[in-house]
């Protein structure tokens, strides 16, 4: 048996549903099971951290065949010493939790799960840990500082743009209203199964720090086909899409200097965001529901419906 089928044969014991029994979506790998562990019962060996063995799905091709272990998805150990002191840490104490956030699947919304800790930095200073889905982000808490309460704050660089345009529905008739059902039917599927998550939030990523997992697929494009949302035509539809589609940051200093100098600032609560891992850089988020968004700050900029 080679090491990759030795892999998935491991996969294929391990649930990956996040679907809780009472119907919400938990922020770990999984509801039940061997990779149901979390901060508060965290696993006795790092076995499970090595998402080469316990998620092999989530990587290219032949990847995690040649490398089994690439712990928490990174490509070297090294890459991940801030997440590993994080669990030390929580084998030998309680973590220091700021909210664990369950999501929900409804009729006319979707929240997305999610769980913020306080931790440190490996070389000194307090940082956040947020984690989803297998995906952990380490974030300076002076650019969060709403998080205790429930909200994140969101930043965006426009470069030189003089107006930042956000999407709208624009409608409510029936048909609108039936194409926001099926995008929030897409945002429930892959929120669902924490390797789905995980491919899903980084199918636009594409960077040589994503190269050995699958980045740049655009798979959520086939996913939301297959929902009948039609993210190609003149509808509804494409604007959502667009809409769900922008990355924000949790950094001020990655919007302001390296996608500024103009920028601005949105509000929204903790579980409308999608996180991608710290390995892909640039502490990159989506929304799920674009239109639970406030604009805050605008830096250099204004929104769409200023006047120049």
């Amino acid at each position: 048996m080679t090491a990759a089928t030795a892999a998935r044969t491991r996969r294929g014991r391990s649930s990956t549903s996040t679907i809780a029994a009472d119907g919400t979506l938990v922020p770990w790998l999984a509801a039940k099971g061997s990779l149901a562990y979390r901060p508060e019962e965290p696993p006795a060996r790092d076995y499970y951290f090595q998402y080469g063995w316990v998620l092999p799905d989530v990587f290219a091709d032949g990847t995690a065949g040649r490398r089994p272990h690439f712990w928490f998805g990174a490509a070297r150990r090294e890459d991940a010493r801030e997440i590993f002191a994080f669990w030390e840490t929580a084998r030998s104490r309680p973590p220091d939790q700021v909210l664990v956030q369950a999501g929900l699947v409804a009729d006319d919304r979707v929240t997305a799960p999610i769980a913020v800790y306080r931790t440190m930095r490996a070389l000194g200073g307090p940082a956040l840990l947020l984690v989803q889905h297998g995906s952990y982000q380490l974030v300076d808490p002076a650019d969060q500082p709403q998080v205790g309460n429930g909200f994140l704050l969101l930043y965006r660089g426009v470069q030189k743009e003089r107006r930042f345009r956000t999407e709208t529905l624009g409608s409510s008739d029936t048909g609108a209203q039936r194409t926001w059902r099926r995008y929030l039917g897409v945002q429930a599927h892959v929120l669902s199964d924490s390797v789905r998550s995980f491919k899903s939030v980084h199918d636009r990523a594409r960077r040589c720090e994503t190269a050995h997992i699958f980045d740049g697929t655009w798979m959520t494009d086939d996913i939301a086909r297959g929902h009948g949302l039609d993210v190609g035509g003149p509808g509804p539809a494409a604007s959502i899409w667009k809409a769900a589609h922008q990355s924000y940051s949790l950094s001020r200093h990655i919007a302001e200097w390296k996608f500024g100098p103009a920028y601005v600032v949105a509000r929204t609560l903790v579980d409308n965001v999608r996180i991608t891992t710290f390995f892909a850089g640039e502490q990159e988020v989506r929304v799920v529901d674009p239109w639970r968004l406030e604009i805050v700050e605008t830096h250099g900029c204004c929104t769409w419906a200023c006047r120049s």
